[in-house]
């Protein structure tokens, strides 16, 4: 009779991509849910078209999953999840405001834009969710990095 197969160990990199694509789910419930909450659009301009929201939060959700990547490599939680925060909240308002500049046709729309929504719940909800997102992962992967130096067979139980 032969021993059981063991299935493969779980590859630690996919746990920064779930909780990066789990931070874009949530973003866009937290956009649903204020809208109604609020009875407000996220983005209000009419012209501004459908698209320039969803292309805020994948701008959002790029920088927020770069981040999540590089925590990997750190040692620290404060300094990542600060650059994180504001990352996503300067990245969201750029790209905001150059979308609204084009399809406007006019350059004070760069400044303009992102002076409106600096105060944008929407925006402030991303750029706090891509923070909680990067503890979240801190405090899931904390296991594996207290014991990345050690011998093997002296796990914490």
């Amino acid at each position: 009779m032969s021993a059981p197969v063991q299935p493969p160990p779980p590859d630690p990199r996919l746990v920064p991509v779930l909780v990066a694509v789990g931070y874009l789910a949530v973003v866009i419930a937290l956009w649903g849910m204020l809208s109604l909450a609020l009875d407000r659009d996220a983005i209000e301009e009419a012209d501004a078209g459908p698209l320039l929201g969803p292309s805020m939060a994948a701008a959002g959700f790029v920088v927020a999953a770069l981040g999540l990547w590089s925590l990997r490599r750190r040692r620290t939680l404060l300094a990542p999840t600060l650059a994180a925060v504001a990352s996503v909240f300067v990245v969201m308002l750029v790209v905001g405001g150059v979308g609204y500049a084009i399809t406007r046709g006019e350059l004070v729309w760069l400044l303009l834009f992102p002076a409106r929504y600096a105060a944008s719940p929407f925006v402030l909800g991303a750029a706090l969710l891509a923070g909680l997102s990067i503890v979240f992962l801190w405090l899931v992967t904390v296991r594996d990095r207290r014991s990345a130096g050690r011998p093997a067979g002296h796990e914490d139980i």
